[in-house]
């Protein structure tokens, strides 16, 4: 049986890491890597093995509205959140939350699902997932978080503590602290301590919940959510564009998360993937060979290399170990795959260059 609860797929970011196949008007999340669905449509179909369509909701950016129709025709329009310009993710949150309290859907519990990540557990992220609104129903006044089990002392991402456990569940447990982005022999000790979880950024709690924690953490932000709020209940959507720029531009992190008093952990090993650049791609994508759909690989000499090729052209490599290319109408991109997260220095150069044709 489906839950009572609903998810916001949030599919706004316009991440650079994934050039030159994501650009600014095709970010990665309406990316198919497989050849087959893309991450939003994944993304879809994990929400809807935990409730119906009538309680799937997706927010992005209002220049991604033809992409989100396109690829998600079954999501209802009014079900469709679109920002009219970026604002960081408090703005983003509060804006869903108020849109969702209108549709009174204040009270329920909420699941804000990011759209760009895999999971090759799925089964027990949702499985997991599930207990959410439970947690919810019995605790309206918490927050929920999603961690994983840290395989390797990583720094590119967040860790939080976990603390007592709560219930019967082996798995849910209240949250002592975050550390964000750690040094590598910080990162060592929290895997052998055992308790520390990487942070996934997955926040669940009800709509009216978030508001008043972000009135009561960051009353800064207090007059844009009555401005857009009003707004809202005037039903004049030119007004709720202008009152959406109001807001500050500032991490959700800042304003709520890390200020909230009361945060519950759900955490497990998911096979997760942020799919952040394009080593990840090839470990995630790329295990069963490279992405060739129309073209031709030569591999001579070579190994442990991966080719991504949209077009119908040749690529070969020769003499290349631990290489990524990556072949598009208009660009290349060749990298060592442990350089790989630096392709937004690519382009930067780009833009400093003015080659915005390229972006």
């Amino acid at each position: 049986m489906l839950q009572i609860m609903n998810i916001v797929l949030m599919a706004g970011g316009g991440g650079t890491r994934l050039w030159p196949l994501s650009r600014q008007k095709l970010p990665k999340q309406f990316l198919a890597f497989d050849g087959k669905r893309s991450l939003l449509e994944m993304a879809y179909d994990r929400a809807n093995a935990l409730v119906d369509d009538d309680h799937i909701f997706v927010a992005t950016a209002s220049a991604y509205q033809e992409k989100t129709e396109e690829l998600l025709p079954q999501v209802a329009k009014e079900h469709l959140f679109y920002e009219p310009e970026k604002r960081d993710t408090t703005a983003a949150f509060a804006s869903v939350a108020l849109r969702l309290m209108q549709m009174n859907k204040g009270s329920e519990p909420t699941i804000f699902m990011w759209c760009d990540h895999v999971f090759t557990r799925e089964e027990a992220f949702i499985a997991d997932l599930k207990k959410i609104a439970g947690i919810l129903t019995t605790d309206p006044q918490a927050l929920v978080i999603v961690g994983h089990t840290p395989l390797s002392p990583a720094t590119a991402f967040g860790y939080f503590e976990v603390g007592d456990k709560i219930g019967a569940e082996p798995n849910v447990r209240t949250v002592k602290r975050f550390t964000e982005k750690p040094d590598e022999a910080t990162a060592a000790k929290f895997l052998a301590q055992g308790n520390y979880f990487w942070n996934l950024g997955y926040f669940s709690l009800t709509p009216e919940h978030l508001i008043y924690e972000l009135r009561l953490r960051a009353p800064e932000i207090s007059a844009a959510l009555d401005g857009f709020s009003a707004a809202l209940k005037g039903g004049d959507t030119q007004k709720a564009d202008v009152a959406y720029g109001e807001f500050p531009k500032m991490a959700l992190e800042y304003t709520f998360v890390e200020k909230t008093e009361h945060i519950i952990a759900v955490t497990g090993d998911y096979g997760w993937s942020d799919v952040g650049n394009w080593e990840a791609v090839s470990e995630v994508f790329g295990v069963e060979g490279d992405h060739m759909p129309a073209g031709h690989h030569i591999h001579v000499d070579s190994k442990n290399n991966y080719i991504y090729n949209t077009t119908n052209k040749a690529v070969s490599l020769l003499g290349m170990e631990d290489t990524v290319a990556v072949v598009t109408e208009d660009a290349v991109l060749v990298t060592h795959k442990g350089s790989s997260a630096r392709v937004k220095d690519v382009v930067k150069k780009l833009e400093e260059e003015g080659k915005t044709e390229f972006l």
